[in-house]
């Protein structure tokens, strides 16, 4: 997982580098974002243990809320609030605000979402949540069990929502085997100022 939104996250900060025109103020947190992507990269390839998954999850956060910030100066809008990420995917950044959430299999819960997934709860709809690999299946990230156990706690792990995963732990049955991510190669970032 942590490979995968590393990858994920250089694309990001590739697609968006093409042909943006910034400011000096975005250009800083687009370099703030470009070295968070950098380190993680870096952590990721000397990934050993569980416990050294928190410092690739905190630097994926910095660098998604960099990006935020990025996206808020270009739009000319306020800058986001520091939050947690998205509880549905991680992948989507900063969570705009907390949201009423009734699982298909659960019960209804508070959870943080970025402003895309809130406002599709918010219509009745589900949100695309983050799938990992346990056994031979794919299943929301919070289903997986132990072995994603970790990674997910990484993200929520300083905010309210660190209950709800531990709740969602306290209702699975048995040990995940989820697996470790695949080479996915490394994007090609293109600074927008170079």
């Amino acid at each position: 997982m942590a490979e995968e939104d590393v990858v994920r996250f250089g694309e990001e900060l590739a697609r968006f580098g093409e042909g943006a025109r910034l400011d000096a103020e975005a250009r800083l947190d687009f370099q703030a974002a470009l070295d968070a992507f950098e380190t993680a990269e870096r952590l990721v390839d000397r990934l050993t243990s569980f416990d050294a998954i928190s410092a690739v999850v905190d630097t994926l956060t910095d660098g998604r809320y960099a990006l935020a910030c990025v996206r808020a100066r270009v739009a000319g809008e306020p800058l986001p609030t520091r939050r947690t990420p998205c509880f549905f995917n991680p992948q989507h950044g900063p969570a705009a605000r907390d949201v009423v959430w009734t699982p298909r299999s659960g019960p209804t819960r508070k959870v943080p979402a970025c402003a895309q997934d809130a406002a599709r709860v918010q219509a009745g709809e589900d949100p695309p949540v983050r799938l990992v690999r346990y056994g031979e299946q794919q299943v929301p990230a919070w289903e997986a069990g132990a072995p994603n156990e970790p990674y997910r706690i990484g993200f929520f792990s300083a905010s309210g929502a660190r209950a709800h995963v531990m709740e969602l732990k306290m209702r699975l049955k048995g040990e995940g085997r989820g697996q470790w991510g695949t080479d996915l190669g490394k994007p090609r970032i293109r600074r927008p100022y170079d």
